[in-house]
């Protein structure tokens, strides 16, 4: 796993939907905790008071799916390409932890109290859609294989 792969496909989507939260939703949530226990909570302030003017104008889409879209997108890219050689039972549950558990958590929202938060069939959608992109990034040749049969080198003449 390179330096480049690690930044882009696992870092860079985290801290964006990282900053989604900072910037744009309820100062209740667990990750204000952590920027204030880092004594963060001047610049957080700060950065908030920047994008008040935009606040408004983000769809919920962005402020509410794609922040836990790219957690998903973040940890299936990491895990497919950490355990790429493994025996695939590890491979399997490894890679598939992450959008489980995500998925889990969504589902666990339609049991009131059992899961905090609201249930939304679009961040569904977001958690699958980072998990197959996240294997697309990770496993790029073996799934255009899988999509496109016909022009795999093992078939081309």
């Amino acid at each position: 796993m390179t330096v480049r792969y690690v930044l882009l496909a696992c870092l860079l989507p985290m801290t964006v939907g990282g900053l989604v939260y900072l910037l744009f939703r309820d100062t209740g949530l667990l990750m204000f905790r952590w920027a204030d226990a880092l004594q963060l909570t001047p610049v957080l302030v700060d950065a908030r008071a920047a994008v008040a003017p935009l606040s408004a104008d983000v769809p919920d889409v962005l402020r509410f799916s794609l922040p836990d879209g790219a957690w998903v997108f973040s940890y299936t890219a990491f895990f497919a390409r950490l355990w790429r050689d493994g025996p695939l039972w590890m491979r399997v549950f490894w890679i598939g932890l992450g959008p489980a558990m995500a998925i889990g958590g969504e589902l666990g929202q339609l049991i009131p109290g059992f899961v905090p938060g609201t249930f939304d069939p679009l961040d569904l959608v977001f958690y699958v859609v980072a998990a197959v992109g996240a294997l697309w990034v990770a496993y790029p040749a073996a799934l255009r294989a899988a999509v496109s049969p016909e022009e795999t080198p093992a078939t081309a003449r």
